[in-house]
This record gives C-alpha cells, structure tokens and sequence, in this order.
C-alpha cells in the first residue's frame, strides 16, 4: 500500500512539475503567433481613429483659439473704441465747460466794456460839450479881439484925422486931445485886455479840468482792465475747482443726451417714414378722389342730359295721358249711352222675337250674337285700358319720385364736393402750420374720412346706376303704354265703327 501510494506521489510530482525550457520555448512562439495575428489591425485601427480624433480637437482647438482671438481683437477695438470715443467725451465736456466759461468770462466782460464803454461815451459826451464850448470862447475872444483892433483902428484913424485937422488950429488943444485920446485908448486896451485875461483864465480852467477828467478816464479804464484781469483770474480759479464736479455731471448728461438723441433720430425717422407714407396715400386718395369727382361730374351731366330728357318724356307722356284719359272718359260715356241702348235694342229685340218671322229670326239671332260679342270685347278693353291708366299714373308717381331722388342725389354730390374741397384746404393749411405728429394723425384723419367720402361716393354712385335701370324700366312701360293706348285707341275706333253699323242694321 505505502508503495503503491508512493508511486502514485511520484507520477502526481512528476505531472506538476513544470516543463523544459526548451519545450516552453516552443509552445510560446505558436501561441505569440496565434495571439498577434488578429490583434494586430484592430490597434492600427483603434491607433488612425485617435489620431483621427486629436486632429479634429486640435482642429477644433485651434479653431475655436481663433475665434476667440478674433473676438479678443474685436473686443479690444471695441474697448480701444470706447475709450477714445470716452476721452473724446471727455475733451468734448472740457472744451464745451472752456467754452462755457469763456462764454461767462465774456459776458462779464462785455457787461463791463459795455459800462465802461457807456462811462466813456459820457465823459466823451462831456468833453466833446466843452470842448465845443472853449471853441466857442476862443471865437467869441476872437471876435472881441477882431472888434478891439477895429476900434483901436478906427479910434487911431480918427484921431489922426483929428490931429490933422487940429494940427493947424491949436497945439495946445491938440496935446491936450492926444493926451485924452491916448488915455481912452489906453483904457480900453486895459479893460479889453483884462477881459482877455479873464477869458484865458476860464479856458484854462476849462482845459485843465478837462485834462484831469480825461486822466481820470485813463485811469478808471486801467482800473477796468485791472478788475477784469483779477475776474478772470477768479473765474478761471472758480471754474477750475467746479470742473471736476460738473464733468461727471456733464458725462452723464452727455450719456443721456445721445441716448435721447438715438431715441429721437430713431422717432423721426419713422415719423419721416410715416410722413412719406400718409403723403403717398393722401397725394393717391387725392388723385382717386380727384378722378372719382370727375367721373361723378361726367356721369351727372351724363345723367342730368338722361333726366332732361326723361322729364321731357315724363312731360310729354303725360301730357298724352291726360289726353287719353280725356278720350277714355268719353269712351266710357259713349259706352254707357251704347250699353243703354243695346239694353233697349234687347228688350224691343226679346218684344219682337214672338212677333216676327221665322226667316227673319237667323238674322236676328246673328246680329244679337254679334252685339254681344262686340260688347264684351269692348269691357275686355274697356278694363285694359282702366289697368294701363293705373299702370301709367304708378310709372308717373315713380318719375316724380326718381326726379326727386335724383335732385337730392345731385344736391348732396354737389355738397360732399363742396365739403371735400373745404377739407383738403383746411388739411393744406393745417399741414403748413402743424408738428409732425400732429400733421401725421390729421392725415390719418384725413385718410379714414377721405375713405368714408370715397364709400359715400360709390354708394351714390350705385343708387345712381340702380335708378338709371329703374329709369330705363320705366322708359320701356311707357313705350309699352303708348303701343297699349295706340292698340286701345284702334279698337276704340273699331268698337265705335261697329256699333254705327249695328245701330244702322237695328
């Protein structure tokens, strides 16, 4: 037993022990061989797919990198754009606050040019006076020493004369005359000249006090430039330190303007849009309405001319109407006479039928028929021609009707023409003087009730073409009245001719 367990160890030991080398060797390449043949192509495969796949990612990568450059780009302009578009603001808010000031700074100093230039219009004013008036003393100082020399001349001249005349005389009373005449002269001289002096004086006086003012001038306008010098300088410290209060305030307001500005281009152009549009259509309603005013005033000749005439028909129809109602109440007389007396042809026919003879009674009997029959065609006429008087005074009712419709239908075109033209005088005018807006809701307006006009128009219109047909209904039974009364008329005259010859048989 332990011998046999043992050998059965040993082929156990022997079955799991591992092979040769060699022999491992052998069996790896059929296996290696086996295995890479199929794996092969599907790693290429699986390989080109991926490679496949990170060229369409670093495609889309380096797709998606230039787009986003691009955009980067843009959005750089875009803020480079802002910005410059922001400095400009910016430069726009300090040149417009410069200008501002410059505008303030000017207006002061042209309040105060002007009222300096208002002090030295006046001084002016006073000086040109006074320098008027020193002219005129020097012409009146002028004039009085014209005057002195001419009486120094005169006075000399005189007294030359005198000495001359003296000299022979006595010269004793000569020296004395001399002496006396020196004397006046002298004081005249003196006097003139002390009046001289005191007019030089005043003039001095004058000029000296004109010569203060005109420094004093010179130096108010010094002071002037001096006080606009120190007000500029405050203003410029003033606006200096206000600048950076109202440059956000200005930036603001210049945000809000340009969107108010957008909003308004945005709301003019629609309203020009609308403008162009309500002016097409009211220059087409215009011209529509134009043409339909000229059709309606062709088609109212058209139809006053078919209404004259017409009327005249009416007149003229009805005129033979009462003509024939005239006749056919003769008729009716004559017919009743006639009836009376066929009534007593009957009765002395029905006395005279037992009375006379058989031969006669053929003749008799036939002439009775024929009487008969004449009689009843004549009240079968008779009734004819009372329904064609009825029809004919309906189809008179309905002209004078029609004639009345058609005189309201033609007042009121008239009126609505009228009207249309009063309209678009006032739409002309009140184009001229309103805003858009308001130009553009009247001519809606304008537009809605031009349409209700046009509307008005056409149904007018077609009342028009439905009483024409009417018109023409009528026409056609007043033709068949006429051939009615003619064919009455000739078996009037036939009835009339057979009872003469019946009355002449009986």
């Amino acid at each position: 037993m332990t011998s046999a367990k043992q050998r059965t160890k040993a082929n156990a030991g022997d079955k799991s022990s591992p092979p040769p080398p060699d022999d491992v060797a052998k069996r790896n390449p059929k296996a290696a061989k086996g295995v890479s043949s199929p794996a092969g192509p599907g790693l290429l495969g699986r390989a080109l797919t991926a490679a496949f796949y990170l060229a369409l990612v670093a495609a889309a990568a380096g797709l998606a990198g230039f787009y986003l450059q691009r955009v980067r780009d843009e959005l750089s302009q875009a803020s480079r754009r802002q910005e410059a578009a922001a400095a400009r603001t910016e430069e726009l808010a300090k040149t417009v606050e410069a200008v501002l000031q410059q505008v303030d700074t000017m207006r002061l100093t042209v309040g105060s040019f002007e009222s300096s230039l208002k002090d030295s219009q006046s001084e002016l004013d006073k000086t040109n006076r006074a320098v008027r008036k020193g002219e005129a003393e020097t012409r009146r100082i002028e004039e009085v020493l014209h005057k002195l020399q001419n009486e120094i001349l005169k006075d000399l001249s005189d007294g030359i004369r005198d000495v001359k005349e003296a000299r022979e005389r006595d010269f004793s009373s000569l020296e004395k005359t001399v002496e006396e005449r020196l004397t006046e002269l002298t004081k005249s001289i003196n006097d003139n000249v002390v009046a001289f002096t005191e007019v030089q004086g005043e003039t001095q006086n004058e000029v000296q006090t004109l010569r203060e003012k005109v420094q004093a001038v010179e130096g108010l306008s010094a002071l002037k430039h001096e006080l606009l010098a120190v007000s500029t300088a405050v203003a410029d410290l003033r606006t200096s330190s206000e600048v950076q209060v109202t440059t956000s305030s200005l930036r603001e307001s210049l945000s809000a303007t340009e969107a108010v500005l957008q909003s308004l281009s945005g709301q003019v152009k629609t309203l020009e849009d609308g403008l162009q549009e309500a002016t097409a259509t009211l220059r087409a309603l215009e011209q529509n309405l134009q043409a339909k005013t000229d059709s309606a005033a062709q088609g109212r000749e058209d139809w006053e001319l078919r209404l004259k005439t017409v009327e005249e028909n009416a007149e003229s129809l009805i005129a033979s109407a009462t003509e024939q109602s005239e006749k056919l109440e003769s008729l009716l007389s004559k017919y009743d006479s006639h009836e009376s007396a066929l009534a007593t042809l009957s009765r002395d026919l029905q006395t005279l039928r037992p009375s006379g003879s058989e031969a006669e009674d053929p003749d008799v009997l036939s002439t009775v028929r024929k009487i008969t029959e004449a009689q009843e065609a004549f009240s079968s006429d008779i009734s004819v021609l009372k329904n064609s008087l009825d029809e004919l005074q309906n189809a008179v009712a309905v002209l004078d009707s029609a004639q009345k419709e058609l005189s309201s239908l033609d007042e009121g075109q008239k009126q609505q023409a009228v009207e249309h033209g009063q309209r678009l005088a006032t739409l002309e005018e009140a184009m001229k003087g309103q805003t858009v807006a308001d130009s553009v809701g009247d001519l809606q307006a304008a537009v809605s009730q031009a349409k209700n006009d046009l509307q008005m128009l056409r149904t007018a219109v077609d009342s028009l073409v439905a009483y024409s047909v009417k018109i023409e209904a009528n026409e056609k039974d007043i033709g068949s009245l006429k051939t009615l009364m003619d064919e009455t008329k000739a078996s009037v005259e036939a009835l009339s001719i057979k009872l003469e010859l019946v009355q002449e048989k009986v």
